[in-house]
């Protein structure tokens, strides 16, 4: 790389911007969790797979096999848990 290539400039600018929005996607999805968990918003099994646009079947999987938070005992997810998993995904 000489670094006075403009396609080799524009693909590092283009990557920056890629780990920019990334970040900045990851820290607006805290902010919503938090207000969230303030709120302690539930959702459940067929509003978590709606959001996520997975299957029953595979939301057992992710669970399993992902980290995916657990339901808690009135068998909804809190929202804000949902949305930190999404968020470290």
């Amino acid at each position: 790389m000489s670094g006075n290539d403009p396609i080799e400039r524009l693909a590092v600018e283009l990557a920056d911007l890629k780990a920019q929005i990334a970040r900045n996607t990851a820290e607006t999805l805290r902010s919503i969790a938090a207000i969230a968990k303030m709120r302690g918003d539930r959702l459940t099994r067929a509003e978590v797979c709606e959001r996520l646009g997975i299957h029953r079947n595979t939301l057992a999987t992710y669970i399993k096999e992902r980290g995916f938070p657990t339901p808690c005992r009135d068998g909804k997810w809190l929202l804000a848990e949902v949305i930190e998993w999404e968020a470290g995904r």
